[in-house]
């Protein structure tokens, strides 16, 4: 179960960040290697969102999970530590799955998928990447997105349609498999 705040209660303690971070760390370090595709600097990115939130933990509003709090905080650092590291441009991407599953067919079959997937993603350009990422994985808003990488929505939404043009169609092996 999340970690989650029940509204009017105090601020986060340190057992319910250590509990978010017992059950979402891997997934806010996916995120964050998802943009940075460095290690390096995906780990130092949930680092410093965990300090940061934890020195914020008073802004936390008790309306959302701690665990979606933490995870936006994570993905921001990602793309500030990118920003800094390559200003201007951002890299390419890859995919993690989360494995859920303890079916050894299913997790070949994720596993294929995931790498049909990370292939088609580092075929698209480092914009239609990032942009298809933050939308579809990370469920940010098309504003967010343009707001983050410093151009107009309406780029923001040509990049998400040619991302997902392109991975229609070099993904279209996948579903002439189901058939």
């Amino acid at each position: 179960m999340a970690a989650v705040i029940e509204i009017g209660s105090n601020p986060p303690s340190q057992a319910d960040f250590h509990r978010a971070i017992t059950q979402r760390s891997d997934r806010w370090y996916s995120a964050c290697l998802k943009i940075t595709r460095n290690p390096d600097l995906a780990a130092d990115a949930v680092q410093d969102a965990l300090l940061n939130a934890w020195r914020k933990r008073g802004q936390f509003r008790s309306t959302s999970r701690l665990d979606t709090w933490i995870h936006r905080i994570a993905v921001n650092a990602a793309l500030n530590l990118l920003r800094k590291s390559r200003p201007g441009v951002f890299e390419a991407l890859e995919h993690d799955v989360e494995d859920d599953t303890d079916d050894p067919e299913r997790t070949l079959l994720d596993h294929e998928l995931e790498s049909d997937l990370a292939a088609s993603l580092a075929r698209l350009t480092e914009v239609e990447r990032v942009c298809f990422v933050l939308k579809h994985l990370e469920q940010w808003r098309v504003r967010e997105i343009s707001e983050w990488i410093g151009t107009n929505e309406g780029r923001v939404k040509q990049a998400v349609f040619r991302a997902v043009h392109k991975l229609r169609v070099d993904m279209q092996h996948l579903k002439e498999q189901e058939s």
